[in-house]
């Protein structure tokens, strides 16, 4: 009970939502934005922030003559195999090792996410999610399996970026993670460079000809050519950034007069419109515990209001940024949304550990126990069929002026 109290004592508070939970007003978790170089257009702040794939608010699905939970399912995928770095193991979780970083320090140099098994198996969850969202090829929802995953996907021909890039020659894929996202860019592109990058070595040893991945940190000084590239790709890289700015400074310098630079990220947020996630709920306290702790560590996961501007700040033009509503579990009445919910649902359960787990231990000074069983709190109400809350997910685009 002690710890308990210590734990709730220690979450920090969250805004008051109103019906659409809007995330807490922050200033920029790094500096003001400059003002905007001359040419750099962009679009209005209500198509930025209009929906791709949906209505808002979004029709929910009648659920009244059937259970009180969606099933609880567990993604069996084979692990990709990696034994090439040395790893920390804490709280039953494989991390990167970060043994000259200590978690006082104000700026925490390694990352705060694991990168064992199942961890990659969560990452390769949220590949097909991003794809579906920006995607409109509606077939893509009959995918009942992962281990189907590059069939169906080459077979419909699906949209990797939303960047209008054209005969790429040379790809930088920044935190490639398992490197699906990478693989399957070689794919559609055999003419081109691939190169995936990441701090941790969990890629396959066999990749198409076409592609190499490299461990290294993409923080670190970079060492590729100044406009060497056609196309720079991130995904989900927040909460692993302490410095976003300089992030985008060298994608700017790393590419080619005319080519394109996307970003995709995460809302890290729980959004309703008919108020079935009040900020008294388990998910609510929880993403503002570890979007307060990610702050505190510097390397912040809200960031996705920031992007656009952060371009624009790096000197790219024609920024746009695409949004997408995406549920957390199957409540919508939308086939195609209640399709993506399926896939949300079965991924954020895992990743409610995997994004938690070491900020609420180490950050927040919870107890392991406490943070679990709080843990277990949050993925019992993304299993309710009465909450319906969705997050944003968000593509930002700009390209390098021609000369």
């Amino acid at each position: 009970m002690d710890h308990a109290t210590n734990a709730q004592t220690n979450r920090p508070e969250v805004a008051n939502p109103e019906s659409t939970n809007p995330e807490p007003v922050h200033s920029d978790p790094e500096n003001d934005v400059s003002p905007r170089p001359i040419g750099a257009t962009t679009q209005t702040l209500e198509a930025a922030e209009a929906p791709q794939n949906t209505m808002a608010p979004i029709p929910v699905e009648d659920f009244s003559s059937d259970g009180s939970e969606f099933e609880s399912d567990v993604s069996d995928l084979t692990s990709l195999s990696s034994s090439v770095l040395e790893y920390e193991y804490e709280n039953g979780r494989r991390y990167h090792s970060n043994r000259h970083v200590s978690f006082s320090s104000p700026v925490l140099i390694g990352h705060s996410m694991p990168n064992d098994e199942e961890e990659q198996d969560r990452l390769d969850l949220v590949w097909p999610l991003f794809f579906l969202t920006a995607s409109d090829n509606e077939t893509l929802l009959a995918v009942t399996s992962l281990i189907e995953f590059f069939s169906w996907l080459l077979l419909l021909k699906g949209e990797l970026f939303k960047a209008p890039v054209k005969n790429p020659q040379k790809i930088l894929d920044l935190g490639t993670g398992t490197g699906i996202w990478a693989i399957e860019c070689a794919e559609q592109f055999p003419q081109a460079h691939i190169i995936g990058n990441d701090i941790s070595a969990i890629q396959p040893s066999w990749v198409c000809p076409n592609l190499e991945f490299i461990v290294e940190d993409y923080e670190a000084e970079w060492l590729y050519k100044a406009e060497s590239f056609d196309f720079i790709h991130a995904r989900l890289l927040s909460g692993c950034v302490a410095d976003w700015h300089q992030l985008f400074r060298r994608c700017y310098d790393a590419l080619k007069p005319g080519t394109y630079f996307e970003v995709q990220e995460s809302a890290v947020w729980a959004y309703s419109d008919d108020g079935t996630c009040p900020d008294d709920s388990p998910l609510i306290q929880y993403l503002s515990a570890i979007v307060s702790a990610s702050r505190a560590i510097r390397k912040p996961y809200d960031v996705h209001t920031y992007l656009k501007d952060w371009l624009i700040e790096a000197g790219f033009e024609d920024v746009t940024q695409l949004t997408y509503f995406l549920p957390y579990s199957p409540w919508p009445k939308d086939p195609h949304l209640k399709e993506l919910g399926k896939y949300q649902n079965v991924m954020v359960q895992q990743a409610v550990e995997a994004y938690g787990l070491r900020l609420c231990t180490q950050v927040l000074g919870w107890g392991v126990d406490v943070s679990k069983i709080f843990q277990a709190q949050v993925n019992r109400q993304l299993r309710d069929k009465s909450m319906h809350a969705y997050v944003k997910e968000i593509v930002v685009y700009g390209r390098k002026p021609f000369r």
